[in-house]
């Protein structure tokens, strides 16, 4: 990771009044009782951050261009994962910028990352109360969402775990640590609920990026729902590729017929390259490779979970 290399002031935005509808993503799919919801959890769209005094800001102030970017992911989500299947519930939140994620990974950002799991989970118990409905659900969320989903598993009650379905966590790793939660249980198959899904995608072993992928414990392929090495095909955008977990790392390894298509992506989002992560690592693509895979999986553990499996 890079070094700190700028003062990062200490900004901390109002928290947000969830009883405000503009706090919330608003769908035009609308609300249906008879469906299940899903909380989504954003991932970091915001790259840098200043506040009222020009100085550097350590979360976003959801000024309009972080919330037209914020809006864009979530409609994508929506549009390419959940379709009309689901309620899409999202809120907005003070998220970390990427610069405060990789240029200061230390202590002060700890501290500041604490306060933004603290709104997401005010915002989830806000759900809970006035939304939710005693319902079924499911959580998801990739990147900075995904690291968030596992802050929710940790906060929430009993009884509400009792009721969710799956958790998404897209992007993001298991460790053991996390494992030791009774809330947070890694999905073994196709079909479990209750469970955790979780994993990365890396062109090679030396391309892992550490920030999302260092210590996991556990992996699940969303091409063929198993734990181990067995390979999968994935087809993209006029690409071939395998997907197969790497056991030593348990990060999937997704070998491809054409790896500058994906390294060009760079070009665009010079940023990550500035952070130091590789051209070969794919966590961009997390979202884009399994989405339909992951529309289908929920529709599946949600049928599960009526079930009684």
């Amino acid at each position: 990771m890079l070094a700190a290399a700028m003062v990062f002031a200490s900004c901390s935005p109002k928290q947000s009044e969830w009883s405000d509808p503009q706090k919330w993503y608003q769908s035009g799919n609308g609300f249906d009782a008879e469906k299940t919801d899903v909380l989504y959890l954003v991932s970091t769209e915001v790259v840098s951050a200043t506040d009222e005094n020009g100085d550097t800001s350590w979360r976003s102030r959801l000024i309009e261009e972080d919330m037209e970017a914020i809006k864009g992911e979530i409609a994508w989500v929506e549009q390419n994962m959940f379709y009309g299947d689901f309620n899409l519930i999202a809120p907005f939140y003070h998220q970390l910028t990427f610069t405060t994620l990789t240029q200061d990974p230390g202590n002060n950002c700890d501290e500041e990352y604490r306060k933004v799991a603290d709104e997401v989970c005010d915002a989830f118990d806000y759900y809970m109360a006035n939304k939710n409905g005693g319902r079924p659900f499911i959580i998801a969320g990739f990147s900075q969402g995904a690291m968030l989903t596992l802050d929710l598993l940790r906060h929430m009650s009993d009884e509400q775990y009792s009721r969710m379905i799956a958790c998404y966590t897209i992007g993001y790793r298991l460790s053991e640590e996390d494992l030791k939660n009774p809330h947070i249980k890694a999905a073994k198959g196709e079909g479990d609920t209750g469970v955790v899904i979780s994993f990365n995608s890396s062109q090679t072993r030396e391309a892992i990026w550490p920030l999302v992928s260092a210590d996991a414990a556990v992996c699940i392929n969303p091409m063929n729902w198993k734990t181990d090495s067995t390979p999968a095909t994935l087809s993209f955008n006029e690409t071939t590729n395998t997907v197969r977990i790497d056991p030593e790392t348990n990060v999937l390894l997704v070998e491809t017929d054409d790896p500058d298509y994906y390294r060009s992506f760079y070009e665009l989002a010079p940023f990550f390259l500035d952070a130091g992560v590789s051209r070969d690592n794919l966590h961009h693509w997390d979202l884009l490779f399994y989405a339909s895979r992951i529309h289908d999986n929920a529709l599946l553990r949600t049928e599960n979970a009526r079930q009684g499996k």
